[in-house]
Parts: C-alpha cells; structure tokens; sequence
C-alpha cells in the first residue's frame, strides 16, 4: 500500500514538472503553471497521507497539513481550468477562492467520518468538469478531453466508499491514472498552442515580410536563404535565385566589398550584436541604386545566419543630389554658382602640391542692365543663357566656368599665368567677345570687362583671389570695349580705401567732422567784395584734410550727398544768419547743389524753409549747379530752378565751358549767373584764351546774365577777366578759401 502511494506521488511530481517546463519555455501559458503546482500539491497530500496514515485522525497533519495542501491544489486546479477557459481568475476573487478552499477542507477535516472529505473534493470536480465541459467543447479535441477526465475524477473517491483496503488500492490507481491522463491532455494542449502560437508567428512574420516595403533578405556567409519580394523588386530580380553572393558581392563597390563582407563572420560569431552601412549598388539590370542596410544575427532553421533589413534610398538621394545641384547650380545658366566656386577653391586649398597654380577671370557683362530696359527681363535671359555657353564651350577642356552674380561670371583655369596656352586662351576669349551672340530674338553683341587674378601671385585660394580679380575688373571697366586687365596690389588697395573712405564718411557726416570755408568773389571792376562761395571741407580723424572732389564723389556714389548737402546747406544758412546777428554788411554766400538733390522733388521747399527757418532774405544766397546737373533731367531741373528763382533765390551755372556747354541751355535755364571754369581762365591773357571768354560774356550779356570768372590767379588773369566782360572774379588772386572768423573780418 505505501508503495502505492509512493507511486502515485511520483507520478504526480514528475506531470507537474512537465507542466511547469511547459510553462518555462511559453510564460504566457499561465494554465500551464497554475495545473502543475495543482499536480505538486496532490502529491504532497499523497506523500503527507503515506507518511502519517498511522497517525492519530485528530494529528495537525491529518487535521491542517493534508487539507491545506488539498485546498491548494482544487485552487490551482481551478485557476488552470479558468485560465484554459480564457477566464482567468485574479485579485480579490482569486483571493476569496483561495481562502473558502481551506476554509472547507480543514472543517471536513475534522468531521470522522472520512466519506465526507472525499465528498467535498468529488462535488468540486464535479463542478469543475461540468464547467469545462461546457466552455471548451468548442475548442480543440484536447481542450474537450479536460472536461470528462476531470467529471471521472469527480467520481473515482466513491470507489473507495465501502473501507476495503483493495477498494482504497483501486481508488489510489484509478486517481493517479486519471491524473496522469489529464496532465499529459494539458501538457498536449501547452504543445498544440505553442505550435499554434508558433505557426501564428511564422504567418505574422511571412505577412510582414511579403508585404513591407522594406527588403529582408537571411543570409549565412555563402548562401541566400530567403529574400521577400521588397528585395527582388529592389535588386530588379524575377526570383530569388538570381540573387546569388556571387552578385551581391560584384554589385557591391570594390572598395566597400572587404569591408562589408567582413562583417558577415562578426556577426555570425555573435562579436558584434547589430550593424549598418550604405552605399550604391547594382541592379540586375546593370542600374545602379543606393541602399541603406541594417544587420543582426538571428537563427533561421536550426543555424545562425544574418537578418538583413534593406532600404531603397535611391530616390532620397536622387532628391538630395537635386538639392545639391540646385544650391551650387545657376538655374538660369546650369552653370556651377558661387558655392560651388568657394567649395572648388577650399577643396584646391587642402591639396596645394597638387594645384600650384590657378588663374581666375572675372568676367562682368557691360551695361548689361540696358538690354533688360530696352528688351525686357526674358531677353536679358536669352542673352545671358547663350554668352554662358558661348565662353563653357570656348573654355571646354581647359577650365571652368561659373557664374556668380546677375551679369558677373568666373573663369578658372589651372594653366600658369605666364604660360602662352594661357595667352592663347586670352586671345580666344577676346575674338569671341568680338562675335555676336545668337539668340532667339536676333544677333547681340556684348562686351565684358575682365580682370584676371593669378594663385599664388595675387591671393591665396579663397575670398582674397576673388577680391583681387573684381579690383581688376572695376579697372577693366574704364576701357572702352572687352578688355582683360591683370590684377594688381594698388587696383584691390583703391577699392578697399574707397570702401573705407564711404564709411569714414558717413561717420563724419552725424559727428559734424564736415565743415564750411568762405572763398570770397570781387567786383571785377573794384575789386569790391560783393559775395562768398561755400566750400565743403573734411578734415577726417588720424588722417588729416581729404580732396573735396574725392568725397564729394563718394557722397554722391552712396547716396549720402543729400544729408551732405542739407547740413552745408544748413551751416551756411546759419553762418550768415550769425554774421547778421553781429551787425555785419553780409554779401550773399553761393552753395553748390548735386544733381542727385535736385532730383528731390521737395528741394526747393526745403531750401525756401530753411531760408524761413534763420530769417534770411532770399537775396543772400545763390545756388550753384553744374552743367552735368543740368542736362540730367532737363525738364524736371528747369521746374525746380524755377521755383526756387520765384523765391528769390539767384541760379548759377558752374564750371561752364568744360562739359555739356550750349547756347540752348543757357537760353533754356532759368539763370542769374554764369561761372567760367578755371580751364578757361587759365590761358590769359593769351590771345585765344582772351577770346573765348570774351564769346562766353558777350553771349551771357544778350541773355541777360552776370558773368564771374573763377580760378584767377595773378593780376594779368584779372585785368585780361575784365577787359574780356567778366563781372566779378574769384580765385587766390583775391583770398583762398577761409575759415568763418577769418572770413568776417572782409565784411564791414
């Protein structure tokens, strides 16, 4: 008998453990688990009951040991069974079940008769089987075989209802064999649904992989193993056969193959867990593409291979190599820009030996603005569309052309400054600037100013060659036609002080560092002083008095000329204004005007304000503009001077003789004075100087104007002025230009 016993608890440990086994490899197979222990807990009631069957009914084995390990047993039972039935108990009713199974079998236990223990355990197999009959008879044919074995467990106690000790034999034999059957049905179940589960898998994997449109492909050192469509249509191939490492390999860059590949025995090795790399690849077709991959090691039938993730980029690049061109191309030309000229010179920079030489040209189109005012912006396009593959065709071969702004391009060429190809290339350029450029709406001619900049002679290999050859270029431009001037140090120097002349300027401008001196004008005939001309004065900080002619220039380039103009306007105003103030016999003082103030339609309701402004009569200042002033805008001048006559205020006409001179002019304008240039004054009293001057006041006495003679020097130039009928004269003959306090002192 206790042999028996010692059977059936071997029988049970050894299911449980296969159930907990199960339950190790698929931990989402809680039933597994759950019935094992339930199997563990009825062999220790068989053990207990073996160990102690001599002990007293009464024993704490017989009344709290047995049954607790009983009432853990019907728990897990129970929790096995609902977990099968995907009814899985937990948290307080778990719990509640728990605590009402000992509860039940401790007070069986302390009934004498042992029928009832046995009772209890049947009614809840009982209710257990009759359950799971239910729940699972539509699921597998192992699912419906758990129902009935655990109805036949709920019957066997009753087979030692009777005491017989062959009837507790029977009752022992018929339990464990009932057990063993239900847990090798459950151990079944836990297999066929981890096969299921497996299959499952499999298929969520076959879906996955069929339909991405991401390449997977298995492959071991030498063997293909498995390639999705993604990877076929991404390799261009009908089969995956075709896709043999004999390709794979010749479609890899010879310079990546060793390195790639190397990494296939790493990865097998479990070395490295995880890699990827990138780069172009062929096709089948022979087309090349760009692929992104991903590795790492998984087992595929019973051996380790690599998982290779594989991403068609070839458009991304397509797209980037786009971008790439469009932001160092010209769209206009298709010619590299000027990103791509600076990224050409750096690249040339970080391998010198290999570029000892480099010329540029700077190539600018002339008055190019004209053929867009007089064709339009589409023909200015044409225009530029066919000289950029007239010179890319011309330099084809021996350098590169890229174009860096609306009309400006850059030639580059590795060939020595000094070299006679270089030369030779000069020549060609020039003789097919000669030619007209065919477009579609006719025959262009178009010159260009060029200036060349030699590495290393005139920069090194980044913004200072170029500034060197735009120096060049600016030279260039004060020859008439295509011309190619070679940089010099002096050309970039002029440019960068003019630069810094400009911003000097408008410095001196706000800190008043731009002055007034006085250079008074005399009666020709007394030599009487009959009036002051305002002359501008710039004494600039650390260098000391600047040519008025070079910043007048400069104010007019920048546009600064108009706030320039307004405070000498001002100071002379104001200077007269004080000189009134002290009692003194003020003469009027004579203001130059640039042409570009004049072209301010509320000049001369500044000037008449300005007047207003220091309570000046109109009578004590003139106006003097050039002839170039007033060519310019003939018709919009005449209305301004007109209007500022109409306030009082005298018009002279400066440096008359040396530009646009006319007779229609001067009976156009409306003037008061008319100022001979000191070009003219110069050759008296000569003969033929004498009678120039002598037309010029003749001329001016028939249309009613004063005549002064400017630039006098000696008492001969003065005396010849007179004679010729010059009203009043000005130069060093009569004082130089001064400052106010030396310049009050001729007033009375």
């Amino acid at each position: 008998m206790t042999a028996l016993f010692y059977f059936a608890a071997a029988v049970e440990m050894v299911v449980g453990i296969s159930l907990l086994f199960s339950w190790h490899r698929n931990r989402t197979q809680a039933f597994a688990r759950n019935l094992g222990l339930s199997f563990f807990g009825v062999a220790g009631s068989i053990l207990m009951f073996a160990l102690f069957q001599h002990a007293s009914a009464h024993s704490p084995v017989s009344l709290l040991v047995i049954p607790a390990l009983a009432s853990c047993s019907l728990y897990f039972l129970t929790s096995g069974v609902f977990d099968l039935m995907e009814a899985p108990l937990r948290g307080w009713r778990a719990r509640v079940l728990a605590f009402a199974l000992f509860c039940l079998m401790v007070s069986v236990a302390w009934q004498p008769a042992a029928l009832g223990s046995q009772t209890a355990v049947a009614l809840i197999y009982l209710c257990i089987g009759l359950l799971a009959t239910r729940v699972l008879r539509h699921k597998s044919r192992p699912h419906r075989l758990i129902g009935p074995l655990l109805l036949l467990l709920a019957a066997h106690p009753m087979i030692s209802a009777s005491g017989e000790a062959q009837a507790i034999v029977l009752q022992f034999a018929t339990g464990a064999v009932l057990r063993t059957a239900l847990g090798f049905v459950v151990l079944y179940v836990s297999l066929d649904l981890s096969a299921t589960e497996s299959l499952h898998a499999s298929e969520r994997f076959a879906r996955l992989t069929e339909y991405s449109l991401q390449g997977v492909a298995i492959m071991t050192t030498n063997e293909l193993l498995y390639a999705n469509p993604a990877t076929l249509r991404i390799y261009g191939a009908d089969h995956a056969r075709r896709l043999t490492p004999a390709f794979l390999e010749e479609s890899t860059p010879a310079e990546e193959r060793q390195r790639v590949f190397a990494l296939f025995p790493q990865l097998l090795s479990g070395r490295i867990e995880r890699t990827s790399w990138e780069g172009q690849r062929q096709r089948i077709d022979g087309s090349p593409c760009y692929l992104h991959f991903f590795a790492y090691r998984v087992r595929w039938d019973q051996q380790f291979a690599v998982c290779l993730m594989i991403t068609d980029e070839t458009e991304r690049m397509e797209q980037n190599r786009a971008l790439l061109h469009r932001a160092t191309h010209d769209a206009l030309t298709g010619l590299p820009n000027r990103g791509a000229l600076m990224q050409r010179l750096h690249e040339y920079a970080q391998e010198p030996a290999a570029h000892p030489h480099l010329t540029l040209y700077l190539l600018n189109i002339d008055r190019f603005k004209l053929f867009n005012t007089a064709h339009g912006y589409s023909s200015g396009d044409e225009i530029l569309k066919a000289y950029a593959q007239a010179i890319a065709a011309l330099t084809e071969g021996v350098g590169q052309l890229y174009r860096i702004g609306i009309d400006e391009f850059i030639l580059t060429t590795s060939l020595p400054a000094d070299a006679a190809p270089l030369q030779q290339l000069e020549q060609q350029l020039l003789a097919r600037l000669q030619r007209p450029l065919q477009t579609p709406l006719g025959e262009f001619y178009v010159d260009t100013s060029i200036g060349q900049a030699s590495y290393p002679a005139d920069g090194a290999l980044d913004e200072s060659l170029l500034r060197a050859g735009n120096a060049a270029m600016h030279v260039a431009k004060r020859h008439p036609g295509s011309n190619i001037v070679r940089a010099q140090a002096s050309f970039e120097q002029g440019s960068s002080d003019m630069l810094t002349l400009e911003q000097a300027l408008r410095a001196g401008i706000r800190e008043r560092h731009v002055y007034l001196c006085y250079q008074p004008k005399v009666d020709a005939a007394s030599q009487r002083l009959i009036g002051f001309e305002a002359l501008a004065r710039w004494h600039r900080p650390g260098i000391g008095m600047v040519n008025p002619q070079v910043f007048i220039a400069a104010a007019e380039t920048t546009g600064l000329i108009a706030e320039l103009g307004t405070l000498l306007l001002r100071s002379a105003c104001q200077q007269q204004a004080r000189w009134l103030a002290a009692g003194k016999a003020c003469v009027p003082i004579a203001v130059n005007v640039s042409p570009l103030q004049l072209l301010n339609p509320q000049f001369p309701r500044l000037v008449l304000d300005m007047l207003q402004e220091f309570q000046l009569a109109p009578g004590l200042l003139t106006l003097e503009i050039t002839e170039s002033a007033a060519v310019e805008n003939l018709d919009h001048t005449c209305a301004q001077l007109r209007e500022l006559r109409s306030g009082g205020i005298r018009i002279a006409i400066d440096d008359f003789g040396t530009g646009f001179s006319s007779l229609s002019m001067l009976r156009n304008l409306p003037l008061d004075t008319v100022k001979i240039d000191k070009a003219l004054i110069d050759p008296l009293p000569g003969r033929e100087g004498t009678a120039i001057v002598e037309a010029i006041c003749k001329l001016a006495t028939v249309l009613g104007l004063a005549v002064v003679a400017e630039g006098v020097e000696t008492q001969e130039q003065a005396a010849a002025a007179r004679q010729a009928g010059c009203d009043e004269l000005q130069g060093y003959c009569f004082g130089k230009p001064m400052n106010p306090d030396d310049a009050v002192q001729l007033l009375g």
